[in-house]
């Protein structure tokens, strides 16, 4: 009879989650529908089964908002400076650069979605919302346009944002970020590579892969090697520039790389038509808000720029939810804000007319409302089920005694660790890939399973940042089908309603690198 309610409990608590799955890839319905229905389905649910009142549910709903806001204002911002960047002529001017550097595919797959892609996400930018058009306009279907930038996404992941995957973690439940970072960058060397190939194999089939395997071997294995050599020998506090590092040395070896080779003959590209009103504009100019945006995101970086920023707003970013918890804006720190900061500079430059200002607000209005919507909605999904189960005692919401058994997130954990006993490390990094599928963030799937996977580990009698760094890779390889990136990269090239073909495409990548995970973790853990 336990095994049944065990089992009920954990098909109620995964049923959201599939029928969001199940209405983007078969029903074909918008991502950001799906997401409200999800969320709708995930409150009932909580409510009426997970012994979660209804007022912790919209409290945790309010949370996940909150906390959203590193990628949904990042999603909403973003947007408004790419549709300027659009609507001026400086994005075509930027993919005919590329072009004509570039003059291959798989090139172009490799330094912009590999290299570039990967040190963007690095310093807090996000190349689902900059890289598609560019892609788009280099002449990749809009299903490629989309799912190579989500896939640009994963390589390092866990080093993103300035490693705050691994810090925010560390600080809240008391272990050393480094030494999960290190266990972290063993994986990356076969896991960028593949993702590398899967790139290929999205865009163009095998035969993408076979024409562009040895430049997708050594994007990956660079990216993969830079990351164990940097996280070893840069200290503790400098966690936040792995990635960062890492993508400048892919993209410099990438770039040397193409010069050694040079260019057959028969690969000089045909230029990209570019339309007379901005066929002058210089590429500086072109790339300007680029430009200003990745300074900024290199100073706020700097940890005297980053406290001063911090402390100049103080107390007043902090927000109550409910009880004691709270969540910390930290407004100033964001790479949101400093995407607003630059747009409004390079606006005077770029914009020609009130016109065409008044066409790029309406546009980035038309682009914009819906992948910010499905970025809060699913976040608010992802403290749904974190929070289900508890209540508040003593002004502190926790579990009261037997409660915790009733937590989502801790049935799906241990129902799996129970039903898989000792292979359970070749099943885990599912964890994370579903709890970045859910929450469209890495960060998230690493603080909601923490307790999940402490707890299954310690039943197992297994090493236990081991498999937590393995929950972490697999969260970053989820970028490639997470609801909330595919949305936001459809958004930008206009192509709202793809996102259930592009999870499609990616899916096998995503889960065959997810079992490959689960096979390295085996391998460390009992060789």
């Amino acid at each position: 009879m336990l095994i049944i309610d065990s089992l009920i409990l954990f098909l109620l608590a995964i049923l959201p989650i599939l029928v969001i799955f199940v209405g983007l890839v078969f029903l074909k319905q918008s991502g950001t529908l799906m997401g409200v229905l999800g969320w709708l389905l995930t409150v009932i649910i909580a409510v009426l089964f997970f012994q979660t009142s209804l007022g912790i549910a919209l409290s945790a709903s309010w949370a996940g908002v909150l906390s959203s806001f590193g990628i949904s204002l990042m999603v909403l911002f973003t947007i408004l400076q790419v549709t300027m960047m659009d609507l001026t002529g400086a994005i075509t001017r930027i993919t005919a650069y590329i072009k004509s550097i570039a003059a291959e595919r798989y090139e172009q797959i490799m330094i912009l979605n590999v290299g570039f892609g990967s040190f963007l996400v690095s310093i807090g930018a996000t190349p689902v919302t900059m890289l598609p058009p560019i892609m788009l306009a280099l002449g990749f279907s809009p299903v490629a346009a989309v799912a190579l930038p989500c896939l640009g996404y994963d390589p390092l992941t866990s080093f993103s944002l300035l490693a705050v995957p691994i810090t925010i973690p560390a600080a809240a439940f008391g272990f050393d970020a480094q030494v999960l970072g290190c266990r972290i960058a063993l994986f990356l060397p076969v896991i960028s590579t593949g993702l590398a190939l899967g790139m290929l194999w999205v865009a163009d089939g095998f035969e993408g892969v076979r024409r562009g395997f040895f430049m997708a071997l050594v994007a990956g294995l660079t990216l993969g090697f830079s990351a164990i050599f940097f996280v070893n020998i840069l200290p503790a506090s400098a966690i936040g520039l792995v990635g960062v590092f890492s993508g400048l040395v892919t993209i410099a070896v990438l770039f040397l790389m193409r010069a050694l080779r040079g260019r057959p003959a028969d690969a000089v590209p045909t230029p990209v038509p570019i339309p007379t009103v901005t066929g002058t504009m210089p590429l500086w100019k072109a790339a300007f808000p680029w430009i200003l945006l990745v300074t900024f995101a290199v100073l706020i970086s700097i940890p005297v720029i980053q406290s001063g920023l911090y402390n100049f707003l103080g107390p007043v970013q902090k927000v109550p939810v409910v009880a004691d918890k709270i969540v910390d804006l930290k407004l100033l720190n964001q790479a949101y804000f400093w995407v607003v900061v630059s747009t409004i500079i390079s606006a005077p430059l770029l914009i020609r007319s009130r016109k065409e200002a008044r066409d790029i607000l309406s546009l980035w209005v038309k682009r914009a409302w819906s992948p910010t919507l499905a970025a809060m909605v699913f976040f608010a999904i992802a403290y749904v089920m974190d929070w289900s189960g508890r209540s508040v005692i003593g002004g502190t919401l926790a579990f009261a005694p037997g409660a915790d058994a009733f937590n989502m997130n801790a049935v799906i954990g241990l129902f799996l660790a129970l039903a898989f006993g000792i292979t359970f490390p070749l099943i885990s990094p599912t964890l994370g890939l579903f709890g970045s599928f859910i929450s469209g963030s890495e960060a998230s799937s690493n603080v909601m399973f923490y307790g999940i996977l402490k707890k299954s580990s310690d039943v197992l009698s297994l090493d236990f940042l081991s498999v937590y760094a393995a929950h972490a890779v697999a969260g970053g390889v989820a970028s490639g089908v997470a609801v909330a990136k595919i949305i936001n990269a459809a958004a930008v090239i206009d192509k709202l309603g793809i996102e259930g073909e592009v999870i499609r495409k990616v899916a096998p990548v995503a889960l065959i690198l997810t079992l490959l995970i689960g096979v390295m973790l085996c391998i460390m853990l009992f060789i």
